[in-house]
């Protein structure tokens, strides 16, 4: 935010940083799908439980849904395309603060629930 004002660029910007992100996210749970998988057969370590899997599709889910949202605010911005630039009063400014809060919120939820996993799947 600039002066108190909100370019397009500004938020384009950060959709763009939080799409990589949770894209990265959803690939670092199918590399824990795929070594569950590896592990199955091997002596020594145990393949997660079944209501692991679900907290695990669960979570792939709450992604793809904050993606697919963000995807939208995208969409949008040719609507507001107009308005810009904006103040941190305009509605659309303040929706981008409710995906900002939830990116860092699922962030925070997927380092922990990662590491926890990992240590499930390791020797």
């Amino acid at each position: 935010m600039k002066s108190g004002y909100i370019n397009l660029v500004d938020l384009d910007f950060e959709y763009k940083i939080w799409k990589n992100r949770l894209e990265l996210f959803r690939k670092e749970i199918r590399i824990i799908l795929d070594r569950n998988e590896e592990v199955k057969s091997e002596v020594g370590i145990d393949d997660l439980p079944e209501d692991e899997l679900r907290n695990i599709e669960e979570h792939d889910r709450e992604l793809t849904y904050l993606y697919n949202r963000i995807k939208v605010q995208e969409q949008e911005l040719h609507y507001y395309n107009k308005d810009f630039p904006i103040t941190s009063e305009h509605q659309f400014y303040k929706e981008h603060e409710l995906i900002r809060d939830k990116v860092e919120e699922i962030s925070e939820k997927h380092i922990g629930y990662l590491a926890s996993l990992m240590n499930m799947l390791s020797l």
